[in-house]
Order: C-alpha cells, then sequence, then structure tokens
C-alpha cells in the first residue's frame, strides 16, 4: 500500500474536504427560483447520480484502468461540472431555459461528481489502512465547517457548491500516481458474498431510517437555523477529532470502528429525545445532533468498505459504487424529496412526525443494546471455540518431540518481524538430532513450506505473517498479543487467509503446509 508524506498527505486531505460537498439542502431549484424548468432538478440529479453509480459498477475493469492511466480525461470530467452551472447561469441569462436544457445539465453535474467519487475511490484504495482512517476523520471535520456556508447569499452558496468538485479534483490530479504496482483485484460480483453485510446493513439501516426523520422536519420548516447547523458541526467536529487522535495512536480498526460508533449511536439518541420532547427552536438542536451523528454513520460505512476492499482484494469500484447508492444517493434522495413531498400533499404536522422519530430510536436503541452485547460475548465464545480446535490439534500431535504451538509460540516471540521464519517442529519421525546429516534430497523446512504457500496463494505480507502463525498452532489471542493487533483484526485476517488459500480451519492449515514438507 502506499504512504503519504507530506505535502502529498495535506493535498489528499483538502481534497477529500471538498469532495463531501453534495449540492445543499436547497439545490438547484433554491438557487434558480424562478426557473420553472429546473423545479425537477433536484430529482433529475440524483437520478443520474444512481444510474451512473450503476454503470460504474457494472463496468468497473474498464473505469479503474481509465482512472488510472488517463488521469487527464478524469480530470476533465471533473471539471465539466463548471461546465453544468455555467449552462444553467447562462441559459437563466439569455431568457432561454428549458426542461430538455435542464436535462443536459444536470447529467453533466451528476458525471462530474461520480467521476471525482471514481478519482478518490481508486485513490484511498492504494492508500495505507491507517492513512485512509485519518483522511476520512479529518476530511469530514473540514466539511462540517463548509456546511456553514448555506448561510451565504445563493450566488455565494452556487459558487461554493460549483467551485468543490473543480478544487477536490485538481488536488487528486496534482497527486504524484503511485510507483507501487496496482493490487490484483477480484472484479467478480461472487466476491461480494464475503462482504461484512451485518455492519454495513446496520449502518444502511440507521442512515436512511435517520434521514427520512431529518427529511420530514425540512419540510416542516423550510429555513434550517444557524443554531442547527453549528450544533450539526460541533457533534461531527467532536466525535471525528476523538476518532482522529486515536487513529493517529495506532488504533486498530475495531477501535476506529467503536469509537466512532458508541459516541455516534449515543448522539443520535439524545438528538431524537430532543426533537419528541422539545419544542420550538429547542427541537432543532436536536436535529442538529441528529444530522452529525448521520453523518459519523456516513464516514464509518466508508471505512467499513475500503478496509474490505482491501483486505479481500475486491474491485474498489465495485463495493464503493454500489455503497454510494446506499449510503448516499438514497438516503439524500429521501431526505430531501420523497418524505418533504409525502408529508407536503398529507399536509402532516410535528405532531404526526413524532412516531416516525419514535420508532427510529427505538432502532438505535436496539441496535447499541445488540452491538454491547456482541462486544461483550464474542471474544468470549471464540476463545472457547478456539480452545475445543487447539485441544485436537495438540491431540493428534502429543507423540511428536515440539508440539507445533510450541514451536509457533517460541518462533512468536521473537517478533513480528520474524515470524515468517518461524522455527517450526520437526515432521514426525523426522531425526531431532543436532548432528543428523540431511537427506540428498531434503524437503523444505516447515518455515520455508509456510513461505511457499503463502507466495502461491499471493498473501500479502501481513497475511503471511500471520498464516505462519496460525501453521504453527498459535491460538488468534496469542497472534494478537504477539502482533498488537485487535482480536477481531486477526479474526478478519484468518478468514481472508482461509478463504485465499481454499482451507475452512487451522487444521486443515496446517495439514496443507504439512503435505508441502513431506512432498505430498
Amino acid at each position: 500500500m502506499r504512504t503519504l508524506r507530506g505535502g502529498q498527505f495535506v493535498l489528499a486531505m483538502v481534497g477529500l474536504v471538498f469532495s463531501w460537498v453534495f449540492f445543499p439542502p436547497g439545490m438547484i431549484p433554491g438557487f434558480f427560483p424562478e426557473a420553472r424548468a429546473y423545479s425537477h432538478a433536484n430529482e433529475t440529479l440524483l437520478g443520474f447520480c444512481l444510474a451512473l453509480f450503476l454503470v460504474a459498477a457494472v463496468a468497473r475493469r474498464p473505469l479503474e484502468r481509465l482512472v488510472e492511466r488517463h488521469r487527464g480525461v478524469m480530470l476533465a470530467l471533473v471539471l465539466s461540472g463548471l461546465a453544468g452551472y455555467g449552462l444553467l447561469t447562462g441559459a437563466l441569462a439569455i431568457g432561454h431555459y428549458s426542461p430538455p436544457f435542464a436535462l443536459v445539465a444536470t447529467f453533466v453535474l451528476a458525471a462530474s461528481y461520480v467521476a471525482l467519487m471514481l478519482c478518490w475511490i481508486m485513490t484511498l484504495a492504494r492508500i495505507d489502512t491507517r492513512q485512509t482512517m485519518v483522511l476520512l476523520f479529518g476530511s469530514v471535520i473540514g466539511y462540517a465547517a463548509l456546511t456553514m456556508g448555506n448561510f451565504l447569499p445563493a450566488e455565494g452558496r452556487m459558487a461554493l457548491c460549483a467551485t468543490s468538485a473543480a478544487l477536490s479534483g485538481l488536488c487528486w490530479f496534482f497527486l504524484k500516481p503511485t510507483a507501487v504496482p496496482a493490487p490484483a483485484y477480484s472484479h467478480e460480483a461472487v466476491a461480494l458474498r464475503h462482504a461484512p453485510f451485518a455492519l454495513l446493513g446496520l449502518l444502511a439501516v440507521l442512515l436512511i431510517g435517520g434521514r427520512v426523520v431529518t427529511g420530514l422536519y425540512f419540510n416542516l420548516d423550510k429555513e434550517v437555523p444557524f443554531g442547527e447547523l453549528l450544533v450539526r458541526c460541533a457533534c461531527i467536529a467532536g466525535v471525528m477529532a476523538y476518532c482522529l487522535v486515536s487513529a493517529r495512536r495506532g488504533a486498530s480498526l475495531e477501535q476506529g470502528y467503536r469509537n466512532t460508533w458508541v459516541p455516534a449511536a449515543g448522539l443520535f439518541l439524545l438528538g431524537a429525545m430532543m426533537i419528541i420532547g422539545l419544542q420550538g427552536p429547542a427541537s432543532y438542536l436536536g436535529l442538529g445532533i441528529t444530522h452529525g451523528a448521520l453523518n459519523c454513520f456516513e464516514v464509518l460505512a466508508y471505512l467499513i468498505m475500503f478496509r474490505f476492499v482491501k483486505n479481500d482484494r475486491v474491485s474498489p469500484v465495485m463495493v464503493v459504487s454500489l455503497g454510494m447508492i446506499v449510503f448516499k444517493v438514497l438516503p439524500i434522495a429521501l431526505q430531501r424529496l420523497v418524505f418533504p413531498q409525502v408529508i407536503s400533499d398529507l399536509g402532516l404536522t410535528e405532531g404526526d412526525v413524532a412516531p416516525a422519530v419514535i420508532l427510529m430510536s427505538m432502532v438505535v436503541l436496539v441496535s447499541v443494546l445488540a452491538f454491547a452485547n456482541h462486544r461483550l460475548t464474542a471474544a468470549e465464545l471464540r476463545a472457547l471455540a478456539q480452545s475445543d480446535e487447539e485441544e485436537g490439534t495438540n491431540a493428534g500431535s502429543a507423540a511428536a518431540p515440539s508440539t507445533i504451538a510450541e514451536a509457533g509460540t517460541r518462533g512468536a516471540t521473537a517478533g513480528p518481524a520474524a515470524a515468517v521464519a518461524i522455527q517450526g517442529a520437526p515432521a514426525a519421525g523426522a531425526e531431532s538430532s543436532a548432528d543428523a546429516k540431511p537427506a540428498p534430497h531434503a524437503h523444505p523446512s516447515f518455515d520455508e513450506a509456510c513461505t511457499d504457500v503463502a507466495r502461491e496463494a499471493g498473501l500479502s505480507e501481513r497475511e503471511a505473517e500471520i498464516m505462519a502463525l496460525i501453521a504453527h498452532g498459535n491460538s488468534q489471542k496469542h497472534i494478537s498479543e504477539v502482533l498488537y493487533l485487535a482480536l477481531g483484526t486477526v479474526q478478519w485476517y484468518a478468514k481472508t487467509i482461509y478463504r485465499k488459500l481454499g482451507v475452512h480451519s487451522k487444521q486443515e492449515l496446517i495439514n496443507l503446509v504439512t503435505d508441502r514438507v513431506e512432498g505430498e
């Protein structure tokens, strides 16, 4: 993976900050209230974005080559967003605007935004995981500050939206292409079956349901108070700053997930209770808190998706394009278009909206309790299962002079850098005397067999390191302590290693390496 240094890191951070801007709540009709032809521009814009992300997910292979090899073309597509706004304002100035013209302009805007997202998707997929965490957390703090631009005059808001994508695209373009060879991604849709659907599904429910609630309130009062946005920014900045500090201190993915999930869920519940229990301006404080929590959930979803891409080497364009539809386009469409229109047609009031808020609050509360229960019990259950597996392994190798587990432990204490070169136990029946003479055609040692198996399966350096420790009989808990990784991270690596090697358990992995040693 690529590691950004100095100016490159700053350039990526600035570019990602501006990439978050996805049109203010008023969007195009708010910019051009006198142009009736633009009244449905919001719907067409989001519809085009959805369709283009679907196209990107289907045509993932050629699009990845386009982003990697034709940076100038991608920059031109991103900058075309300026032309889209120019077409809208120019037509309005001369009085020749029409629905077909608005359709063309919104398609250009959607294509510009999707192209920008593809550029950053491919870049983040190649960057070190910890830097990806820092960039995501840090850029959202900057984006929270940019949302205050909603209180600029219409011309200022339009200039901010029009130039944000262009500035982000320029930052991406001036990042020097990496010299690291591109990973060999899997472009088969079947690779998605290993995705963490439980985590992503939970986040999708929270985002879509939360956007529905806030969308209802947007319709009750079109003017979003300054306090609501200020509270929203403070909530986002607080949670993300906490996560940023944790990431800079070397937090694992599991820790980063927990550091984001727990405060975001707490804020969501607090905001929902304020919406239900308070009236007038005070209820908008709850709306701001809820909005801030939703943005934190969205960042968390992207973090999980990029970790899945890097861990399983699945096409980043396929994974994140589908994720953009589920976590970005659909929730925003429901929030800004569908439910405000529904509540307007039905003539509902704040009292009518309260049941929806209560229902969503219960969903979050149950989710929090389920998450807490998982955190408390999962590690113990896995440890018990691991103990049963180890007992079966040790029973089968009790006659050996030195068990595989003991050999792996001795090698593990030498440090992570020496994990692949652990001294394994001799095969059963082999001479262990120091002065024994090697056979004319000596079989590879256990360590050499581990290295060969890892190389042939295309394992990364970290995967090969963990595979060697597993092959020597170490428990996942012990590996996590030796390598200073979270237990969940080791379990994630183990699942990927088993899949790449075509095995289903630690014992099958040990047998695979042992067969290589014995020449079978």
